[in-house]
């Protein structure tokens, strides 16, 4: 099949980014041809060709690392792709989208930016249009809209990631909902020492994320184990300038590194911390399950069926002492949380392989094709 990919971002920052650029390299290794789609950004991105912003004006067509890139301008230059890129438009061109789907079988849409004319530009073209709309019920632009519901019941499939996920669009009348999981996005451990105390955060720092209540735990873990150290790797939050952060040294905010940087990290840790109370699946847990990390992650409902209470990991609310209490009863027995991180890297070995997911996905994919088929011949 000739399958293209859109995800309006294609940094290799982010857990639809990875998502996206992983099952496109999956899918290639089992025969299909794959395009990804994006848009041309208004600045340098981590992983984004820097050819994309030297380029003449239009579309840039790229090859790196095995995959075909194609990015798309924004209409109103810089200008518009920093706000395209910013804000849940679609101020790429009707034309532009139409001519970078020509001739797919397959048009899968990951996140919902572009969601709308990638759909009409699928139809258009006569191919299949799969959606992963990463629905986040309860936050701002989550996809739990009316218009969004209307699309998921058009799609030809819509990919969840979660069972709990599949069931919310089955219950607003979703009919073609397939469950894929995600991989990991992990390079190889680096051969280093596991700290006795370090507690790893690796994500947005935002306050869903639980970025903010996990800082506010660290002084009460502190008054038991002084010598345990936090390590924070991601993104900071647009308003990151207005805050000061810890003065702790035992604090470290590293902000966006290198992949190789990131596999050190998770090496060298002893837990990992991401209490989010709003996710669709939560990819890091999967990468700190195959570091051999036990996972603190937050207590709500898809989150509870990828982390195994007890079993690989804990959930905990997005509060401080909730936070600060479950880190400390993991210091306080490492052969427990030594058997929690292993379960964990076995599940991921077992159910969350990249080989396992693009499998599921490519038979969404031959499903969703004949249904566009057959209801092109109606």
């Amino acid at each position: 099949m000739r399958v293209v990919i859109a995800k309006k971002l294609l940094s290799t920052i982010g857990g639809s980014e990875l998502f996206a650029r992983g099952l496109a390299r999956e899918l290639r290794i089992l025969g299909h041809e794959v395009t990804l789609v994006g848009l041309r950004p208004a600045w340098p991105r981590p992983g984004v060709p820097p050819e994309t912003l030297v380029a003449p004006p239009g579309p840039v067509t790229v090859r790196a690392d095995g995959t075909t890139f194609v990015f798309l301008p924004a209409r109103g230059g810089r200008l518009g792709a920093a706000i395209d890129g910013l804000l849940p438009t679609a101020l790429v061109r009707m034309d532009d989208l139409k001519r970078a789907v020509v001739g797919a079988d397959v048009v899968h849409s990951v996140a919902r930016e572009w969601a709308g004319p990638l759909e009409r530009a699928a139809r258009d073209g006569g191919a299949a249009f799969v959606e992963t709309p990463l629905v986040h019920p309860g936050q701002p632009f989550s996809g739990a809209g009316a218009a969004d519901t209307r699309r998921y019941r058009r799609d030809d499939a819509v990919i969840a990631l979660t069972e709990w996920e599949a069931g919310w669009y089955r219950e607003r009348g979703v009919r073609h909902v397939h469950v894929t999981g995600v991989g990991p996005n992990l390079a190889a451990l680096p051969e280093v020492a596991r700290e006795s105390a370090t507690v790893l955060f690796v994500g947005r720092r935002e306050r869903y994320k639980g970025y903010h209540a996990l800082r506010a735990a660290a002084p009460l873990v502190w008054a038991e184990r002084p010598d345990a150290r936090f390590v924070t790797i991601g993104q900071a939050a647009w308003n990151a300038a207005f805050d000061r952060g810890p003065s702790d040294l035992r604090w470290v905010d590293r902000g966006v590194v290198t992949e190789e940087e990131k596999a050190e990290a998770f090496a060298r840790a002893t837990i990992f911390a991401m209490p989010s109370e709003h996710e669709t699946f939560g990819h890091t847990y999967l990468e700190a399950w195959s570091a051999g990390l036990p996972v603190i992650a937050g207590d709500i409902a898809p989150l509870r069926e990828v982390v195994r209470e007890g079993i690989d990991g804990l959930h905990v609310r997005n509060e401080p002492r909730a936070i600060a209490g479950a880190i400390l009863a993991l210091l306080r027995d490492p052969d427990r949380a030594r058997r929690m991180g292993a379960a964990g890297r076995e599940r991921v070995e077992r159910e969350f392989s990249w080989t396992a997911v693009a499998k599921r996905t490519e038979s969404a994919y031959i499903q969703a094709r004949t249904r566009s088929q057959a209801a092109a011949r109606e």
